[in-house]
């Protein structure tokens, strides 16, 4: 092979860096930047949108929950009414009664009535609580992007 002067010096300026259109070379890197700009743009709505969803779903909860509160003290409310009633029953049934068995008998019903009243109350608040610690451990999978562990 026979090298001329003009080819080597075609060769050696191959690599030269002034070959390079440097508008056309700027103009790529400046697209390549507005895409990237684009979609971290889209990541930080959808993550911003998100956010707001968590935050709209949380308030809907609490104000059920408040709702759900004044339920639970009328509730109590007729539940106190219905002791103070029963008591009343109670006395009355004791100042009528003339015999000992049914003093005993009306005693022994409000025990069992309040032993049961003691039992509705705590398996109510053990089911309000197990609802809650669901709902926060599904709040903190949602918050954590976490799926596996978040069954409950």
């Amino acid at each position: 092979m026979q090298h001329t002067p003009e080819h080597q010096r075609k060769r050696q300026s191959n690599r030269s860096p002034f070959l390079v259109d440097l508008v056309a070379e700027n103009e790529r890197i400046d697209e390549e930047n507005e895409v990237r700009q684009r979609a971290i743009a889209r990541k930080q709505k959808a993550l911003e949108r998100e956010k707001e969803r968590a935050e709209n779903e949380s308030v809907l909860r609490a104000l059920h929950e408040g709702k759900e509160l004044g339920n639970l003290r009328l509730e109590k409310r007729k539940i106190l009414d219905e002791e103070k009633r029963l008591k009343a029953l109670i006395e009355i049934e004791k100042t009528n009664a003339h015999r000992k068995d049914h003093r005993q008998a009306a005693i022994l019903a409000e025990k069992r009535r309040h032993a049961s009243k003691i039992e509705q109350r705590r398996a109510g608040n053990m089911q309000t609580i197990t609802d809650r610690e669901a709902t926060r451990m599904k709040l903190l999978c949602n918050k954590h992007n976490l799926k596996p562990k978040c069954s409950i």
